[in-house]
């Protein structure tokens, strides 16, 4: 049985304590259950805005600024593909490839000085 997840708060993300885009689906996996969305959101909430920020990707290649979203997007998809039993399609990988590289460039601004973007 493995052991829980750890929980990584935003202000120790580091670009290099994550994994490359393209990194195996198993250790996204890992980062993204570091933020449980569904406690930081609600299950409801969570889903809704991972899938209209899924959505909105597929149409202009946005994706949410804040690392609570970004976060939150990640650990739902990581959720959606569990529960498929199976690694996301190419399209999908893409978005969460996108997704990882947001979240590290958010990362990145708040190592700087920058802030979080809590989520409203």
């Amino acid at each position: 049985m493995s052991s829980p997840p750890i929980s990584l708060p935003h202000r120790l993300l580091r670009r290099a304590r994550m994994p490359a885009s393209r990194a195996p689906f198993e250790e996204i996996v890992t980062f993204a259950y570091t933020f449980d969305g569904y406690e930081v959101l609600g299950m409801e909430r969570c889903a809704t805005l991972a899938n209209e920020a899924m959505s909105a990707f597929g149409r202009d290649r946005s994706l949410p600024n804040d690392l609570d979203s970004l976060r939150a997007c990640l650990f739902f998809e990581a959720r959606r593909w569990i529960v498929l039993e199976r690694e996301p399609d190419i399209r999908s990988r893409l978005y969460v490839d996108a997704l990882l590289e947001r979240i590290a460039e958010r990362a990145e601004a708040l190592s700087d000085g920058g802030e979080a973007l809590p989520l409203a």
